[in-house]
């Protein structure tokens, strides 16, 4: 028997191959899903509004921004906010598609987490794909409904929560990631983290066991790295766009993490790209 729907607004259907449906809907105030028996493995992103699911005979909130796992088998039930619209996208992939040693590890995950950036780009990035009609869009499809769920159990993993995003070695730590190549990097993770100089170094130390500037130059020559493999930009072009002083720096630290030149190492990611047309 089909659940019992109530108060949707606008359904987007989204794309969808024979193992994979991404969707977008809307649901007015007072808007319900359900009971229903999940058959897919359902990744559920609450956007706006607010959203309870009971299952299993327990319950739980997804709050804006919050993705909620469905495993398959389970008996479900969705309300909505009584007083708000509710927007909210989903994933379901079939688990015929889900790799048996996946399932295992979806099975102990907790029900709701905070969306990740990568989980929200994944999402959209699906959304994407014009071309889901065609043999290698629908295989784009399956390969991106089952990042998500990786993506999914990476967060779950790292403890990516509210309380571990805000942590001042976490705020450092991706704030450099994103502005590796800025001059002032490491000194405006300091500011952002909201610690001293010193403190930093320890937290980098105990969770990373390496300090802040070390990971920083670390994070240049991997940026840079990517750069010479995947572009055809000079030597003094990627230098200056990851943070180097000047071409001769990115060389050295690169040949001394790597044992190799810039165009050593070029050669070598060209010829094996080569190789595998």
């Amino acid at each position: 028997m089909a659940p019992e729907i109530k108060n949707i607004s606008r359904v987007n259907q989204g794309i969808f191959t024979s193992d994979v449906h991404f969707g977008d809907v809307w649901y007015d105030p007072g808007g319900e899903c359900g009971p229903r028996v999940q058959h897919d493995y359902q990744l559920v992103v609450v956007h706006l509004g607010e959203a309870r699911v009971t299952f299993d005979g327990l319950s739980c909130e997804i709050p804006p921004g919050s993705v909620a796992l469905m495993l398959p088998g389970r008996r479900e039930h969705f309300r909505f906010s009584r007083h708000l619209r509710t927007h909210h996208t989903w994933c379901a992939v079939n688990p015929a598609l889900v790799p048996k040693s996946l399932r295992k590890r979806l099975a102990d995950l907790p029900p709701v987490l905070v969306q990740s950036p990568s989980f929200e780009h994944l999402m959209k990035a699906a959304f994407g794909v014009g071309s889901w009609r065609e043999k290698e869009g629908r295989r784009m499809v399956d390969l991106l409904g089952l990042a998500v769920l990786e993506e999914y159990l990476r967060t779950a993993r790292e403890g990516l929560d509210e309380t571990n995003r805000g942590a001042p070695v976490e705020r450092a730590r991706r704030y450099i990631d994103d502005h590796c190549g800025d001059e002032n990097c490491l000194g405006e993770a300091t500011r952002v983290a909201g610690v001293t100089p010193q403190h930093l170094i320890r937290l980098f130390r105990r969770h990373f066991e390496i300090t802040p500037g070390r990971y920083l130059w670390r994070t240049r020559v991997e940026r840079g790295a990517g750069l010479l493999a995947a572009t055809g930009l000079t030597l003094s072009e990627i230098a200056d766009r990851c943070g180097f002083k000047n071409p001769f720096h990115f060389s050295r630290l690169l040949r001394k993490m790597q044992g190799i030149s810039p165009r050593q190492f070029r050669r070598r990611a060209w010829v094996k790209k080569a190789g595998k047309k």
